[in-house]
């Protein structure tokens, strides 16, 4: 399973990233500023981009596919 996390480094998502990490079955993408790389689990890669940027976020992810994507930095209805 390939999963782009939209955060992943707080106080929630942080916990979920970690349990994800850790199932080899998983590849586990996340897409945040960075801020928090010290929190990032060995084997995690993190795709450092502000999601409000969408240019940005659509060039680079643009060749990737993901099996299920998770949002967690959409706290108004324009961030979704």
């Amino acid at each position: 399973m390939k999963a782009l996390f939209i955060g992943g480094t707080g106080t929630i998502s942080s916990a979920i990233t970690r349990l994800v990490a850790q199932m080899p079955e998983w590849q586990l993408y996340l897409l945040n500023r960075g801020t928090r790389s010290d929190e990032v689990p060995a084997g995690v890669t993190n795709i450092i981009a502000d999601i409000n940027d969408e240019a940005a976020v659509a060039d680079l992810i643009r060749d990737m596919q993901f099996d299920v994507v998770c949002d967690f930095i959409g706290f108004v209805p324009e961030q979704v």
